[in-house]
């Protein structure tokens, strides 16, 4: 039986909206762990992840929020902006199981929704 090669495929979050936006583990979104990442407005955090390993991430810029789940095999380039669609702007739009967002290769969206907890954002 040949043995498997594990090897590590590179996930690229870009900031490319006019606001700041963060990047948390989605089991530790609303917690104070000091695990997030702040990405001004042009920014981008690369992250190394296991190929074909499941991680979920929750990306929020002002009130808004999406809970992704990242599963790839080759190297992933992801802006903000694909992450919230402009004609889904209230959480009862959110995707679905039966028709989840795709925006690239690798990403899934799984729940969009807004967040008032945290937000020091006019959101208007």
């Amino acid at each position: 039986m040949p043995g498997t090669t594990q090897y590590e495929v590179l996930l690229d979050f870009t900031n490319d909206t006019h606001d700041c936006a963060t990047v948390q583990l989605q089991r530790d979104y609303g917690r104070n762990t000091g695990a997030i990442v702040l990405l001004h407005p042009g920014e981008s955090v690369t992250l190394v992840l296991d190929a074909g390993t499941v991680y979920k991430y929750a990306l929020k810029t002002k009130t808004k929020v999406a809970n992704v789940t990242a599963r790839a095999w080759r190297d992933v380039r992801c802006t903000v902006s694909q992450l919230f669609p402009s004609g889904l702007s209230h959480p009862a739009q959110s995707p679905t199981a039966s028709e989840p967002l795709r925006p690239v290769q690798g990403i899934t969206v799984d729940h969009l929704w807004r967040d008032m907890r945290f937000c020091i954002w006019n959101d208007t």
